[in-house]
């Protein structure tokens, strides 16, 4: 791979089939600028490289959604890192509650992944031995079934 002169080297022009593709799009991170030289297939884009989009899917299990979501984690950190408040006389800035919406956000994108996979997953019916006509003995009290052994005394 080229070296980069600085940023958030990715693929261009942007590839909507795949997995980086998609979560560019998804997430709104498709302005790119272009290489001073210009480097053939790659630009510079506002917030993320291709590698770091790439590490976010693997965390989440090349799931798009859950991928945006630990991207939204990690926004909440370092904004954690950073929040403050600040008043000096008629001037309020306060930037402690970012890091509560950037989790929110990550909550949702989350919630959006499980109704992905619930929605993906295939629904199934087994049929299990219940216990019923094992020949082990049940505790004192219980309703009668006929083939079981019954004990009045401390089963050991």
């Amino acid at each position: 791979m080229a070296e980069f002169p600085e940023g958030n080297p990715g693929e261009f022009p942007l590839d909507p089939t795949s997995n980086v593709g998609k979560f560019r799009l998804v997430y709104g991170d498709t302005q790119s600028t272009p290489y001073d030289p210009v480097e053939p297939g790659f630009q510079n884009y506002t917030e993320l490289s291709d590698a770091e989009i790439e590490a976010f899917l693997t965390t989440g299990g090349d799931s798009i959604n859950r991928a945006i979501g630990y991207y939204y984690l990690s926004l909440a950190g370092q904004a954690a890192l950073i929040s403050k408040s600040v008043k000096d006389y008629d001037l309020t800035v306060d930037n402690t509650k970012r890091p509560a919406e950037l989790r929110a956000l990550a909550q949702w994108w989350f919630d959006q992944a499980d109704n992905d996979d619930s929605i993906s997953a295939e629904e199934g019916f087994e049929i299990v031995p219940t216990g019923t006509s094992s020949d082990s003995f049940i505790p004192e009290g219980t309703i009668p079934i006929w083939g079981r052994k019954y004990v009045w005394s401390r089963f050991r």
